[in-house]
C-alpha cells in the first residue's frame, strides 16, 4: 500500500472506521469495509498480473465495487484510464491501444470488454460482487505477455507517478491524456475543503459519470474527512429530486444542464434544509440560472475546473453577494491565477484573456506527448484556454469555456473531431461544425458540409454515417449542404459565422 494502513483511505480508517462510507441502493459500506473491500481487489489485481505502472483501463457503471477498485489501483500505484462509456467502441479501443493499456476491467457479463480485449490484445478482469471468493474476475488467462512497450510505458508511469489517465481532446479535438498524481488529487480535495469547508458530517450526492474527474473528485473529498457518498449508477432528475428530499444529502456538484433538470423534477418546492452546497461547473452557467436557483434557497457555488487541474480551481463560496451571480470565484488554497493577452504578458484586473493556472492541483501533463505538454505548461503555469478575467480582489469570472468548444450536457464536444470524422466520408469535400442552444443541454453541435462536385448525399446518410464513428453526444443534430464555408483572409474557419447565410 502507501506504507500506511488503511492506504489510501488510512486518515478515514483511523478515525471513521465504522461511519458509513458509502450507499449504493440499500447496500452500504463503512470505511472499514471499504478499505478491507480495497485491500482484497488490490491482492487480485496483483495476483491476475497487475504491476506498479501497469495501465488498467476501465469501463463499468458506478458501483461499490468499482469504488474498491479505485482506492486499490490508487494503493497499488496502477494509474487507471476510466472509459467513457458513451464513447463508440471504435473510440475505446482507440484510447486503449494509443495509452499502452495491459488490463481491461468490465461489469460483470460484458460482451464489448470481451470483444475491445480480443482487439486491442489487453488482458481482461470483471468486477465480481465484493462478498464473494474474489472481488475481480479473471476473463483472459494467463496475463497477457507484458511486451518492451508495456514495459517502456509502465516504467514511465512510476517515474512521472501517474495515478489517473483521463482523456481529453482540448481545442485541436486530437485526443491526449491528462496525467494526474495522487498528489494532485489530494491537492485538490484539500484545497477546496480549505476554501468551502469539509467535515465527517458531510453528506455527497454522487450522481456524475466515474469517467469524469468530477465524480472522481468527490470519492477523493470523501476520503479525506470521512464523509459519507450516496452513489448513483446514473443522473436521474426524478430520482435526484427524491435523494435530495429523504437521503439527508449535505453537498452535491452538477453541470447547468443537471440543475436546470433538477429545478424543473422539484417544481417551486424550496430546497431541503440540510442541503449546504451545490457546486456548479461543467462550463459556464448563465446569471439567470444561479439567480433562479437561489431564489428557492439552493446554496450555488459557482464553479470553474478542468481535468488538466484535478477538476476544481476556483469557486464562488455560496451566499456570497457579487454583481455577477457567474462570478467572484475564489481560487483553491494554494492555486494561483493570471490572465494573460495573446504575448503571455499578464494582463490588469478586468481585462479579458486566457486564464493560467499554477499550484499542486496541476497535471503532470499528456501521457507521451512531450509537445503538447510543452504548449500547455511553462514554468509551471498551465494554459488552459479558456477566457476570463480578474477583478481587484483576484476572483476569476469565466467567460467562455474554449473557443468554439461545445459544452452539451456537461460533456466536451470538440468540432476538430466531428468535422474530421464528416471530412473522411467520401462524398465530403470540408466540414464545418459549431453549437446551437438548446434548452435541455445548453448547446448541441451542427454541422455544414461542402459535398464534391456531382455528391447525391442525404443529410440523413451522414447523420447515420456519424452515429457510427462517434459518441451520442458528438452527433450532429443537423448537417446542412451549403457551397462554401466562411473563412478568414487566411483560411481560418470561422465557425461562429456557421449558419449566417
Amino acid at each position: 500500500m502507501t506504507g500506511v494502513e488503511g492506504g489510501v483511505l488510512a486518515e478515514a480508517l483511523r478515525h471513521h472506521g465504522d461511519a458509513e462510507a458509502i450507499r449504493m441502493g440499500a447496500t452500504s459500506l463503512t470505511w472499514s469495509a471499504l478499505a478491507g473491500a480495497s485491500r482484497r481487489t488490490r491482492y487480485a489485481l496483483e495476483g491476475a498480473g497487475v504491476g506498479q505502472g501497469d495501465l488498467v483501463a476501465v469501463l463499468a457503471p458506478p458501483s461499490l465495487e468499482g469504488t474498491a477498485l479505485l482506492f486499490a489501483l490508487l494503493d497499488l500505484g496502477a494509474p487507471m484510464l476510466p472509459l467513457n462509456a458513451r464513447l463508440s467502441e471504435t473510440e475505446q479501443a482507440q484510447a486503449i491501444t494509443d495509452t499502452h493499456a495491459r488490463f481491461l476491467v468490465v461489469a460483470p457479463d460484458d460482451a464489448l470488454g470481451t470483444r475491445l480485449a480480443t482487439e486491442t490484445g489487453c488482458g481482461l478482469l470483471a468486477l465480481a460482487p465484493l462478498d464473494g471468493a474474489s472481488p475481480l474476475a479473471r476473463l483472459a488467462s494467463p496475463a497477457p505477455d507484458r511486451t518492451d512497450e508495456h514495459a517502456r510505458a509502465a516504467e514511465r508511469r512510476r517515474a512521472e507517478g501517474a495515478a489517473l489517465v483521463l482523456r481529453t481532446s482540448g481545442t485541436s479535438g486530437r485526443p491526449k491524456g491528462a496525467v494526474l498524481g495522487l498528489d494532485n488529487l489530494i491537492a485538490s480535495a484539500d484545497g477546496a475543503a480549505s476554501l468551502l469547508g469539509s467535515a465527517s458530517s458531510d453528506r455527497w450526492l454522487l450522481c456524475m459519470p466515474l469517467f469524469h474527474i468530477g465524480g472522481l473528485a468527490i470519492l477523493m473529498r470523501a476520503s479525506r474527512v470521512g464523509a459519507s457518498v450516496v452513489l448513483h449508477a446514473r443522473f436521474d432528475e426524478a430520482e435526484v429530486a427524491r435523494a435530495l428530499d429523504e437521503d439527508g444529502i449535505t453537498r452535491v456538484s452538477f453541470v447547468a444542464a443537471m440543475l436546470e433538470r433538477v429545478l424543473a423534477a422539484r417544481g417551486e418546492r424550496p430546497a431541503p434544509a440540510a442541503l449546504e452546497l451545490v457546486l456548479l461547473g461543467g462550463g459556464p452557467a448563465s446569471d439567470d440560472l444561479i439567480r433562479r436557483a437561489e431564489a428557492l434557497g439552493y446554496p450555488v457555488a459557482p464553479t470553474y475546473g478542468l481535468t488538466e487541474a484535478a477538476s476544481q480551481v476556483a469557486t464562488r463560496p455560496p451566499g456570497k453577494a457579487v454583481d455577477e451571480p457567474a462570478g467572484g470565484l475564489v481560487p483553491l488554497a494554494g492555486v494561483s491565477l493570471r490572465i494573460v493577452d495573446e504575448t503571455d504578458a499578464a494582463c490588469a484586473p478586468g481585462v479579458e484573456g486566457e486564464i493560467q493556472v499554477r499550484g499542486a492541483i496541476v497535471m503532470r501533463g499528456y501521457l507521451d506527448d512531450p509537445e503538447a505538454s510543452r504548449a500547455a505548461l511553462t514554468d509551471g503555469w498551465l494554459a488552459t484556454g479558456d477566457i476570463g478575467r480578474l477583478d481587484d480582489t483576484g476572483r476569476l469570472r469565466v467567460l467562455d469555456r474554449r473557443t468554439d468548444l461545445i459544452v452539451s450536457g456537461g460533456e466536451n464536444v470538440y468540432p476538430a473531431q466531428i468535422e474530421s470524422v464528416l471530412e473522411a466520408h467520401p462524398d465530403v469535400v470540408e466540414a464545418g461544425v459549431r453549437g446551437l442552444d438548446d434548452e435541455t443541454y445548453g448547446a448541441r453541435p451542427a454541422a455544414w458540409v461542402v459535398l464534391r462536385a456531382g455528391a447525391r448525399l442525404a443529410p440523413s446518410e451522414l447523420l447515420v454515417y456519424c452515429r457510427e464513428r462517434l459518441a451520442g453526444y458528438a452527433v450532429p443534430v443537423d448537417v446542412e449542404a451549403v457551397d462554401a464555408l466562411p473563412r478568414n483572409a487566411t483560411g481560418k474557419l470561422l465557425r461562429r459565422r456557421l449558419g449566417e447565410g
